[in-house]
C-alpha cells in the first residue's frame, strides 16, 4: 500500500511519541445517530420544543401579526411598472 505522503500511521506513531494526540471519543456523526436511536428505542427522552410562539409579534394563536401595510400586491407592481419584463410577459393577447 503506497501512503502519500510516505509516512505510514504507525512510522508517524513512532516518530511522534508521547505527544501522539489520542482520539478525541466518537465522532459528531456517530453521537447523533447513538442519540437518534436510542430515542427511538425509548431510552432518552425526545426534545421539547415550545410550538408556540410568543411575544409581542405574535397572536394567542402563535402566528406572525405582520406590520400594517407591509404586503407585497403583485397586481399593484405590475401597474406601477408597465415596462417590467414580469408585466410584458404577463400581458398575452390569446
Amino acid at each position: 500500500m503506497s501512503v502519500p505522503n510516505g509516512y505510514t500511521p504507525e512510522m508517524i506513531k513512532e516518530m511522534l511519541g508521547t505527544s501522539m494526540p489520542d482520539p478525541p471519543g466518537e465522532s459528531g456523526n456517530v453521537m447523533r445517530r447513538r442519540k437518534g436511536q436510542e430515542m427511538r428505542d425509548g431510552t432518552r427522552p425526545f426534545p421539547v420544543y415550545k410550538t408556540k410562539k410568543t411575544g409581542p409579534n405574535f397572536d394567542e394563536d402563535g402566528k406572525y401579526i405582520y406590520p400594517e401595510g407591509s404586503g407585497f400586491k403583485y397586481t399593484e407592481f405590475l401597474k406601477d411598472n408597465p415596462n417590467s419584463t414580469e408585466a410584458i410577459s404577463s400581458n398575452k393577447v390569446s
